[in-house]
C-alpha cells in the first residue's frame, strides 16, 4: 500500500487528534492541523526530492552489436535523441511566446511563479540559460517533470529554453580547457530505496542514462554531506554517485557552471551533464554505510543509438530522425504523445515526409480501435505515394499491409486476404526473399487462414514466416514474438495447450526485453498466458497472471478500448473453468458490450461471443435463452461468412448440445450428422474435430439404448484421434472414457472400468504423474462404477485419492471437493454408517457456503447438499429435521429454477416421505399433490411418473385406511399402465398386487383375488425366474382364501402371515414384514395364546426387523418379550434362552453400550 506515493501527509481537520493519533509507515512525514505548516512541509519535500531524488534507466549493451535493434524501445534511445529532435525545432519569439503562455497556464494559482515568468519575459536572454536553470523553480521544474515522464508535447512548447540549453554544451568549450589533460572526479549525493540500490547492483557492467539533467559537483564532502542529509522518511537509504570523466568527455558532454559553488556545502550544481550522456556502470561498494556507485562517461550508448537509427532503416528507407524518434515513442505505447507529435510534423512537411506521417497516424489511430480515421489517412498516404511525380511503389506495400491488417480486425478477411496478397506481390519483387517484410506478410496471411479454421494451412505460412525473421533477426524481435504469439493460437486450437503456452512465453520474453515493462504488448501476451494456463486447468494461476495483464493494460488503455473485450473474455473462460458460470456468463457480456461498440454487428468477434453465452446458459440450464444466442450467432454466420463451414458446423454442435440436454435426442442427432457432413467437406484429409463429433453422436445414440451403433461411432472417433489427435492424449483419455459410459450403460461394468483405468493411465503419462486436477475427475468416475457394482470398500479408496489430489490442487475450496465429499457420504449411506455420512455431507456444505452462494448454480449445489442431509436423517428416523433440511432445499430451488423443474419435484417427494413417516398425511398429501400436478406439465407422455405420483397419494390414503380414495388412485395408475406401457409388466403385477390388498382390507375378497391372480399370471408368464414376487403373490392368495373360508383355522392363518412376513424380509422390505409378523402375532395371542413358542418366533421376528432398521430400543423390548416367554417355559439352560441372550448382547453392543451386554454374552 503507497508505494506509488513519494511521501505521506496527514491533516488532522479536528485539530485535537494529534496527539492520539499513531500511524507508521516508512514514507511519512507528519501530522498537520495548520494549512500554512501543510504548504510548507509539502514544498520543503518537493524541494528535496528535486535534490536528492533522481531516476535512471539501464541498457544491456552486451549484445547490442548482433541483435537487430529496429522496433526495441530503450530510455537509452528516448534521452539521446529528443534532444536532437528539439534543436531541430524553430526557435524565435512565437516560441517564446507558446512557452510562457504554458507556464502561465501551468501556474495559474501560484502568484510567486507568476512574478517569476513575468520576470522571466522581459529579462531572459540565451546567455543566461544556467542561471535561470540553477534557480530549480521555473522552468527547471516543468523541464525536470516532462522529462521524467518522457512527455514529449510539453517539451515541445518548451523548447524555447531547452534550446539554449542544449547549445549551451556546445558553447562552453572554454571551460574545460584547463582540464584538458586530466582525468578527474565528480560527486552526486543521493537518497535511494533499497529496491533502487538492489537495481544498481544487478545492472553493474550496464549502461546507464539519467532520466534529465543530472548535475554533480567537485566536492565529495558537498555530496556527502547531501547523502547524510536527515530526512523524516526511513525507506531511503545515503548514496553517492561517484563519475569519472576524462578530458576527451568533455565537448558537448559536460558543463561547468559559472557559479563555481564547490566550497559552499548548500549546493552540488557545479557540474551539469547532458541528456545524452551514457554512463557505464563499473561498481556499487559500501563504504561507512555509504553505497558508493562508480560511474564513468561511456560512448557505446553513440554507438547503440547509430545502429538502432541504421537498424530502423532497414525498416523504412530514408526515414529521417524526427520520424524514428516518432516511431519509437510508438513501439513503447506512447500512442497519445506520439499522435499529437505526427500532428505537429504533418503541418510542415515535403509531399513524401508528409506520406510517411500519415501512415504514422493511421497506425496510431489504428492502435487505439479508431478504424474509420486510420482507414483515411492510410488512403491518403498511399494516394501521395501513387503520385505520378514521387512513384514510391516499394514503400507502398507497407501501407497494403496496415490497410490489410485494419481490415482484419474489422472481419473483412477476404478484403484483407487482396490487400496482404498485393504487398506480398509487391515485396517480393523489391526485397530478397529473405526479407522480414516478406515474413509479416506471410503471417498475416496466415493469420486469416487460422481465422477461416485451416489451420494446417496457416501454420505452413507461420513456420515460413518464422524461419525468415529467425534467420534475418538471429535474436530477440517483436516481429518474432507476433510471430511465435500466432503459432501459440495455432497450438491452442490444435488443443496442444504445453506448445501454445510456451509459444506465447517466447513471445513474452522477447517483449520484455524489447519493450517497456507495462507495454500493450506485454500485457496482451500474459493474457495468451492466462487463457493456455486456464485450458490446462490451471485456473488459479491462469486468474493471477490475467490479474496483472488487466491492471498493466488498464495504465494506457481506455476502459471500452476494443483490446478489453479480450480481457473479459478470457476471464469468462477461466471463470468455467472454476464452475464460476454466472461469473464467467457476466465477464461474456461485458466483452460483448465492449466489442458491440467498435464492430459491425456480424463481426466474427461478435458471434463467437454470442456462442460462449450460449454455451454458459445451456450449462444454466437456461435452454430457451442458449437456443436464442446461437440461432443468432448462425443467422450472422450464414449471412457473413457462408464460406466458414467449419465455424458454422461448430454452430451445429452447440445447438446439438442444447437440444441433447433438453432430451430431443432427434434432433440433437440430426444437428450432429449435418455437423458430420459439413466437417468432412471441410476438411477432406481429416481434423481432430471430427473426432469430436462423431463421439456426441455415439453419446446421443447411447442414450437412446442403441449400445452397437454408439460404439461403432466410437471406433470411429478412435481413428481419427490416432491420425489427427496425438497433441493431445487427453482427447484419447476423454474418447476411452466414452467407451466407458456406454458399457456403463450396459450394466458391464467390470470393462466399463477397464475403460476408464486405461485413460486414467493415459492421463498420469501426459500430466507426467503429477496430481493434476484432472485425474482427480476420473478417480471419481471409477468410484462411481464400483459404487454401482456395491464395492463400497474399493470406491471408497478411489474417491479418498480424488479429494487428496482436490485438496492438494484447490487449499481454499472448491465446489469438485464438496462433490467429492458428497461420493463418500453416498458410499457411507450404502453401508448404513449414517453418523459418518453425515459429517462427510455437512462437510461438503461447509464449503460450498464458503465458496459463495451469490449466483444460482452455486445456490443449487448447497440445495443438493441441503437434500443429501436430509436424505440421511430420514434414515435416522429423525423425520421432522429431515422435512426442515428439504424445505431449505426446496425454497432455494424455487427461487432459482422454473416453477415445473425436475428438482422441486424431488424436493417434494422426499419432503412428503418424510411426513408420512411422521403419519402427517394431509401435510404429507399437498406436496405429493404439487409433485404430481408438475409432472403432468412436464412429462405428460412419461407415464411412469406420473404413476408413480399417483402410487404414492393412493399409498398415502391406504396408510389413512381411506381404502376408497386409496383405490381410486392405484386404479388410476393401472389404467395409465395397461394402456400407455403395456409392456411394463413388472410395474402392471405391481399395481395389481396392490389393489388387491386394498380390496382385501375392505373384505372385498373375491375382488382381492381376481386381481391377485391376475398379477400371480403376469409374474409366472413374463418372471418365471423372479420366485420371491410368486411365492409373496401365491402366499397373499392362500392367505386370502384362508381368511375368507376358514376363519377358523388361525393358528394356520397366523403362521401363513408369518410367511409372507419371512418373504418381505427377505426381500429387504421390513415394513411391510413387520406389518406381517404383527398381524400374525395378534391373531396368536387372540386366538391361540397358549402358543407360546410361535409368540416368542414373532416377538423375535419383529426385533429382528427393527434392529435391521437400526432402531435398537424398539429391538431391545421386543428381543426381551420374547426372551422372557421362553425362560417362562423353558429349562433354564435350554439352548433358545443362551440364544437369546446373545441376541440381546448384540443389540447393546450395536448401541455401544457395552457393560450392559456382557452380562448376555
Amino acid at each position: 500500500m503507497f508505494s506509488q506515493f513519494g511521501a505521506i501527509f496527514i491533516f488532522d481537520f479536528d485539530k485535537n487528534q494529534s496527539k492520539e493519533f499513531v500511524f507508521e509507515h516508512t514514507k511519512f512525514i507528519d501530522i498537520y492541523n495548520d494549512l500554512d505548516n501543510l504548504y510548507l512541509s509539502i514544498k520543503e519535500q518537493i524541494e528535496l526530492d528535486n535534490e536528492l531524488f533522481e531516476t535512471f534507466s539501464f541498457f544491456d549493451q552486451s549484445k547490442y552489436s548482433i541483435e537487430n535493434l529496429s522496433k526495441q524501445t530503450s530510455d537509452l534511445f528516448w534521452y539521446q535523441l529528443v534532444g536532437n529532435i528539439l534543436l531541430q525545432l524553430s526557435h524565435n519569439q512565437l516560441d517564446k511566446n507558446e512557452m510562457i503562455d504554458l507556464c502561465r497556464q501551468y501556474y495559474q494559482d501560484n502568484l510567486k511563479y507568476l512574478k517569476i515568468i513575468d520576470e522571466f519575459e522581459h529579462e531572459y536572454y540565451s546567455n543566461k540559460v544556467i542561471q535561470w536553470f540553477l534557480k530549480r523553480s521555473f522552468p527547471y521544474k516543468m523541464i525536470k517533470k516532462a522529462l521524467q515522464i518522457k512527455d514529449i508535447n510539453q517539451l515541445i512548447r518548451l523548447r524555447y529554453f531547452i534550446s539554449d540549453l542544449l547549445q549551451s554544451f556546445s558553447n562552453q568549450f572554454h571551460n574545460t580547457i584547463e582540464y584538458e589533460y586530466e582525468n578527474f572526479i565528480v560527486y552526486r549525493g543521493m537518497k535511494l530505496s533499497k529496491e533502487q540500490i538492489e537495481e544498481f547492483r544487478k545492472n553493474q557492467g550496464k549502461l546507464l542514462v539519467s532520466n534529465g539533467f543530472l548535475t554533480a559537483t567537485q566536492s565529495h564532502s558537498n555530496a556527502l554531506n547531501f547523502a547524510k542529509k536527515s530526512i523524516k522518511q526511513t525507506d531511503v537509504i545515503p548514496a553517492i554517485l561517484e563519475i569519472e570523466c576524462k578530458s576527451k568527455d568533455f565537448h558537448k558532454n559536460i558543463l561547468f557552471t559559472d557559479r563555481n559553488k564547490s566550497k559552499d556545502q548548500s549546493n552540488q550544481d557545479d557540474v551539469l551533464f547532458n541528456l545524452h550522456v551514457t554512463f557505464y556502470l563499473d561498481k556499487v561498494e559500501l563504504n561507512e554505510n555509504i553505497f558508493y556507485i562508480k560511474l564513468r562517461i561511456s560512448n557505446e550508448g553513440l554507438n547503440i543509438l547509430e545502429k538502432y537509427i541504421e537498424d530502423t532503416r532497414q525498416q523504412i528507407e530514408d526515414l529521417d530522425i524526427e520520424l524514428i524518434f516518432a516511431h519509437l515513442m510508438l513501439d513503447m505505447g506512447q500512442w497519445d504523445q506520439s499522435q499529437k507529435y505526427f500532428e505537429r510534423l504533418l503541418i510542415d512537411s515535403n509531399n513524401k515526409k508528409q506520406a510517411w506521417r500519415q501512415y504514422s497516424l493511421g497506425q496510431i489511430h489504428r492502435l487505439k480501435g479508431e478504424w474509420i480515421i486510420a482507414r483515411q489517412y492510410y488512403d491518403c498516404a498511399y494516394a501521395q505515394m501513387m503520385n505520378p511525380n514521387q512513384m514510391c511503389i516499394k514503400e507502398s506495400a507497407q501501407i497494403l499491409s496496415d490497410i490489410g491488417e485494419l481490415l482484419y480486425i474489422e472481419g473483412k478477411f477476404e478484403e484483407a486476404i487482396n490487400f496482404h496478397e498485393q504487398a506480398l506481390q509487391i515485396r517480393r519483387k523489391y526485397y530478397s526473399s529473405d526479407h522480414p517484410h516478406i515474413a509479416n506478410s506471410l503471417r498475416n496471411i496466415g493469420d486469416i487462414f487460422h481465422k477461416k479454421d485451416r489451420y494446417d494451412e496457416a501454420f505452413v505460412y507461420f513456420q515460413e514466416a518464422l524461419t525468415i525473421l529467425e534467420k534475418y533477426y538471429k535474436s530477440f524481435h517483436p516481429d518474432i514474438a507476433k510471430c511465435m504469439s500466432s503459432i501459440g493460437y495455432y497450438f491452442r486450437e490444435q488443443r496442444n495447450y504445453d506448445k501454445s503456452l510456451e509459444s506465447h512465453q517466447r513471445s513474452l520474453t522477447i517483449y520484455e526485453k524489447c519493450y517497456p515493462t507495462d507495454h500493450v504488448s506485454i500485457a496482451l501476451t500474459l493474457n495468451d498466458i492466462a487463457d493456455s494456463l486456464g485450458r490446462q486447468d490451471k485456473n488459479n494461476e491462469a486468474l493471477n497472471v490475467h490479474c496483472r495483464a488487466l491492471q498493466m493494460h488498464k495504465k494506457f488503455i481506455q476502459y471500452d478500448h476494443i483490446d478489453m473485450s479480450k480481457y473479459f473474455c478470457t476471464l469468462g473462460h477461466i471463470y468455467s473453468g472454476q464452475g464460476h458460470y454466472d461469473m464467467a456468463l457476466e465477464s461474456y457480456q461485458q466483452s460483448l458490450a465492449v466489442l458491440k461498440k467498435s464492430f459491425f454487428s456480424g463481426h466474427i468477434d461478435i458471434i463467437c461471443l454470442l456462442h460462449n453465452i450460449g454455451v454458459v446458459l445451456n450449462i444454466l440450464e437456461k435452454f430457451d435463452d442458449a437456443m436464442i444466442f446461437h440461432r443468432q450467432a448462425l443467422t450472422m454466420e450464414e449471412e457473413y461468412y457462408p464460406s466458414f463451414q467449419a465455424k458454422i458446423a461448430q454452430t451445429f454442435i452447440w445447438i446439438g448440445h442444447v437440444l441433447r440436454n433438453q432430451e430431443k435426442y432427434e434432433e440433437a442427432l440430426d444437428h450432429y450428422k449435418q455437423t458430420l457432413v459439413m466437417q468432412k467437406n471441410y476438411y477432406p484429409l481429416g481434423h481432430v474435430n471430427i473426432a469430436f463429433t462423431l463421439q456426441n453422436i455415439g453419446a446421443i445414440l447411447s442414450e437412446q439404448g442403441k449400445y452397437d451403433e454408439a460404439l461403432e461411432f466410437y471406433q470411429q472417433a478412435t481413428i481419427v484421434l490416432e491420425k489427427h489427435g496425438l497433441h493431445n492424449r487427453c482427447d484419447i483419455a476423454f474418447n476411452l472414457m466414452g467407451f466407458g459410459n456406454i458399457l456403463c450403460n450396459q450394466e458391464k461394468l467390470d470393462e466399463a472400468i477397464d475403460y476408464y483405468q486405461r485413460a486414467l493411465q493415459i492421463q498420469k503419462d501426459y500430466y507426467d504423474h503429477s496430481d493434476h486436477p484432472n485425474l482427480a475427475d476420473t478417480i471419481n468416475n471409477i468410484g462411481n462404477l464400483l459404487c454401482r457394482q456395491k464395492k463400497y470398500d474399493e470406491a471408497m479408496k478411489f474417491y479418498k485419492e480424488a479429494l487428496r489430489i482436490q485438496e492438494k490442487n484447490y487449499p481454499n475450496g472448491h465446489i469438485k471437493i464438496a462433490i467429492t465429499l458428497n461420493n463418500i457420504g453416498h458410499v457411507l449411506i450404502n453401508q448404513t454408517k449414517y453418523d459418518e455420512s453425515l459429517d462427510y455431507y455437512q462437510q461438503a456444505y461447509s464449503i460450498l457456503v464458503k465458496l459463495g452462494s451469490y449466483y444460482p448454480l452455486d445456490q443449487l449445489q448447497i440445495a443438493f447438499n441441503l437434500s443429501y442431509i436430509s436424505d440421511v436423517l430420514h434414515l435416522q428416523k429423525k423425520y421432522q429435521e429431515a422435512v426442515e433440511y428439504q424445505q431449505r432445499a426446496l425454497s432455494i430451488r424455487e427461487k432459482c429454477l422454473p416453477s415445473t423443474h425436475k428438482q422441486i419435484i424431488t424436493s417434494c417427494i422426499k419432503i412428503s416421505r418424510s411426513l408420512c413417516s411422521q403419519k402427517k398425511y394431509i401435510d404429507a398429501l399437498e406436496f405429493q399433490q404439487r409433485a404430481l400436478s408438475i409432472e403432468e406439465k412436464i412429462e405428460p407422455i412419461n407415464h411412469t411418473n406420473i404413476v408413480d405420483r399417483l402410487c404414492e397419494i393412493g399409498k398415502n390414503f391406504f396408510d389413512q385406511e381411506k381404502y376408497d380414495e386409496a383405490l381410486e388412485f392405484f386404479q388410476q395408475a393401472l389404467t395409465i399402465i395397461e394402456t400407455s406401457d403395456p409392456f411394463n409388466h413388472g410395474y402392471n403385477a405391481t399395481l395389481l398386487n396392490s389393489i388387491g390388498k386394498i380390496l382385501k382390507q375392505q373384505q372385498k375378497y373375491d375382488e382381492a383375488l381376481t386381481f391377485k391372480n391376475r398379477a400371480l399370471k403376469i409374474r409366472e408368464t413374463h418372471f418365471p425366474s423372479n420366485h420371491q414376487h410368486i411365492a409373496s403373490t401365491l402366499n397373499d392368495r392362500a392367505l386370502n382364501i384362508r381368511e375368507t373360508h376358514l376363519p377358523s383355522t388361525y393358528e394356520q392363518i397366523a403362521r401363513h402371515i408369518n410367511g409372507i412376513g419371512l418373504i418381505h424380509d427377505e426381500q429387504e422390505k421390513y415394513n411391510e414384514a413387520r406389518q406381517y409378523y404383527q398381524r400374525a402375532l395378534d391373531i396368536t395371542e387372540k386366538f391361540n395364546a397358549s402358543a407360546y413358542d410361535d409368540i416368542a418366533v414373532l416377538l423375535s421376528n419383529i426385533s429382528l426387523t427393527f434392529q435391521r432398521q437400526g432402531d435398537y430400543v424398539k429391538a431391545f423390548d421386543f428381543r426381551n418379550r420374547s426372551l422372557k416367554i421362553r425362560e417362562t417355559h423353558l429349562s433354564s439352560n435350554h439352548l433358545q434362552i443362551a440364544d437369546g441372550l446373545n441376541e440381546l448382547g448384540h443389540i447393546l453392543l450395536a448401541q455401544k453400550k457395552i457393560r450392559p451386554s456382557s452380562l448376555f454374552l
